[in-house]
């Protein structure tokens, strides 16, 4: 079952990579790709997404004896409150699955649907990098999750190997990562100041209630949440930020009184 979770969101991102990595890719728009840049991306990703696989393989569930030992005193005092018995979250399950349809409204929009190869390749590269990460810190850690110190969480639940891959929450990272790959997008296409801040603000509160209910069902302790707050709130905002386009950025930085004097026809070559 782990690998099944872990390994399809992987394997779909790096298959839509690859329908776009292997040539160069030039626009107009805010965003460009660059063979070289993608390839240390996608490489990266795929490699870390490899040992994350190996690592959670390895992995062993907990024991009835281990289990028997974990008291809620074992927990430090700012986690400990998440500490109760375990509840299936449906709101968290909701927000982490349509969060993944986020990055679909770029085609609702003209200017992001003409981009919409460019942009799908970035999310991708999100995907991979943030799955691929968050897995392999959950395997390497194997932190308890927060319901089994209760003694009166199922007793099914404390026995799968899930249960000790708290740290850091996945659903908050992914939301995280995807909200603000999203909102960057936007923001950069945009120039109504009131939309940015409406997405902008949109972006930041689905993580956070995403988090939140995490942490009320007992799955995850605050730390998981903050850490994967952070963690994919960075991933969702800089990889729109590393494929900025040159061009674009000359063009931003231009203004109109620098062409007062120069002569208003040219020409350009492009390959």
């Amino acid at each position: 079952m782990i690998l099944n979770k872990i390994s399809f969101p992987l394997l779909l991102s790096f298959l839509l990579s690859l329908n776009f990595s292997f040539s160069q890719v030039t626009a107009e728009g805010p965003f460009e790709l660059k063979t070289g840049k993608e390839a240390v991306i996608i490489g990266a990703g795929t490699a870390i997404g490899i040992a994350a696989l190996i690592v959670v393989l390895n992995n062993d569930k907990l024991t009835e004896d281990g289990i028997s030992l974990f008291k809620t005193e074992d927990v430090n005092k700012f986690d400990r409150i998440a500490v109760g018995p375990y509840r299936d979250d449906v709101l968290a399950d909701a927000l982490l699955y349509g969060s993944y349809l986020l990055p679909l409204t770029f085609l609702t929009y003209d200017e992001t649907r003409e981009d919409f190869g460019t942009l799908a390749l970035m999310y991708g590269e999100v995907f991979l990098l943030n799955k691929g990460i968050n897995t392999l810190i959950k395997g390497l850690t194997t932190r308890n999750r927060p319901f089994v110190y209760d003694a009166g969480s199922p007793i099914e639940e404390k026995y799968k190997v899930n249960a000790r891959y708290s740290f850091y929450s996945g659903h908050t990272s992914v939301t995280a990562s995807n909200s603000f790959f999203t909102a960057k997008v936007f923001s950069e296409y945009l120039t109504d100041n009131t939309a940015k801040v409406l997405i902008w603000s949109a972006a930041a509160i689905i993580p956070a209630v995403t988090g939140f209910s995490r942490i009320n069902t007992h799955n995850h302790f605050p730390t998981d949440v903050i850490v994967g707050y952070i963690v994919g709130a960075a991933i969702g905002y800089l990889i729109p930020e590393l494929h900025k386009s040159e061009n674009n950025n000359n063009n931003e930085a231009a203004t109109p009184q620098e062409f007062i004097h120069k002569p208003i026809f040219g020409f350009q070559v492009s390959f």
